[in-house]
């Protein structure tokens, strides 16, 4: 992640903070920063004082890197990717459970989501380094990383051991991980009696209870034209997980096109489905993390059809025409506040 991209995000946690603290008990919060997870991770506790509980949650975090991370050597992921066509590799209880609801997401979306995308994922290198680039993947070169994406070759075996069934097969955990990590800071959060917290890992959010006397969080929905500039709208939110993926997190320009990290397994380019950003409000931030990417890939239609067989799980869908849909549970915790966009009915 280069320079301009960590101030941004600095900015952006700090424009969040300020709105979520708003009208917050007057103390300052406990909040500690690190770089992790390829993103700048903030953690603000607003009903306690103990350093101990958001350390202890910071290494926790550090753990999940180190076991799920595909750029680090020894991770288990990379092990796994190594061993790929050769044989099982035995890994953590928490990679084998990430894994086991990676696969399930997998399966139910017929692949919209799939975690061994990762020869897809190498290919492109959708990175926050270069803006313009020279050229794009091969016809050829997409042809032949795709041969290698397919959940079904992914076998869970008997304790806890992992096995890619076919030589250069690689998981890609980036768009499951950090949900999960979310929901590892919650409940040590909640072990230590927190009750008053925001958990923001790069723009995915979790707010732990409320401000304060019962008042819900107020968060920002990101305006994906504008990502640093003013929000398309506000939820009105206690206890949940607010995670988005949008076309403006990571992309480069060729030939004057932008070309965003979001890839359809289908196509083996990026998702081009009209959607320009979607935000899932769950009480598990894992199921947030998977489905934000599995809806922005299926589109408006598929994924308001898929999103609305689910209980507990809402959506916010902004499209590339600046049209904004929410889906029921919603409809009273969404407020809409920016003239540039569109409020249209869910007609699913």
């Amino acid at each position: 992640m280069n320079k301009k991209k960590i101030i941004l995000m600095i900015l952006i946690v700090g424009i969040l903070s300020n709105i979520v603290a708003c009208k917050a008990k007057p103390k300052e919060p406990l909040s500690k920063s690190a770089f992790m997870m390829d993103t700048i991770i903030n953690l603000r506790i607003y009903d306690k004082t103990d350093e101990g509980i958001i350390n202890k949650a910071m290494d926790r975090l550090r753990e999940i890197e180190n076991r799920m991370s595909a750029t680090i050597e020894n991770s288990d992921i990379s092990l796994i990717n190594k061993n790929a066509g050769i044989k099982p590799v035995q890994v953590h209880d928490d990679v084998y459970y990430v894994l086991q609801v990676a696969k399930h997401y997998a399966s139910l979306s017929d692949g919209a989501y799939d975690p061994t995308i990762g020869p897809l994922v190498e290919l492109w290198n959708v990175n926050d380094e270069e803006i313009e680039r020279n050229s794009i993947p091969s016809e050829e070169e997409i042809k032949k990383a795709l041969e290698l994406v397919d959940y079904n070759d992914l076998e869970l075996m008997e304790d806890n051991y992992v096995y890619l069934k076919r030589e250069g097969m690689k998981l890609d955990l980036g768009g499951i991980a950090k949900g999960y990590a979310a929901d590892e800071v919650k409940r040590i959060f909640k072990e230590y009696g927190v009750r008053s917290a925001i958990i923001d890992l790069g723009g995915n959010i979790y707010a732990v209870g409320d401000k304060g006397e019962g008042e819900p969080w107020r968060i920002g929905i990101t305006n994906p034209f504008e990502p640093s500039g003013r929000f398309t709208g506000l939820l009105e939110l206690t206890e949940s997980s607010i995670i988005t993926s949008g076309d403006y997190e990571r992309y480069f320009i060729y030939n004057g096109k932008r070309y965003h990290h979001i890839l359809d397994t289908k196509t083996g380019y990026p998702s081009d489905s009209g959607i320009s950003g979607v935000s899932i409000i769950s009480e598990r931030g894992i199921d947030g993390d998977v489905l934000s990417t599995t809806l922005f890939v299926l589109g408006l239609e598929e994924g308001l059809e898929f999103i609305n067989k689910m209980e507990g799980i809402d959506a916010i869908f902004i499209t590339i025409n600046r049209e904004v849909i929410v889906t029921e549970g919603l409809k009273d915790k969404f407020i809409m506040d920016n003239p540039e966009f569109q409020l249209k009915n869910n007609k699913h």
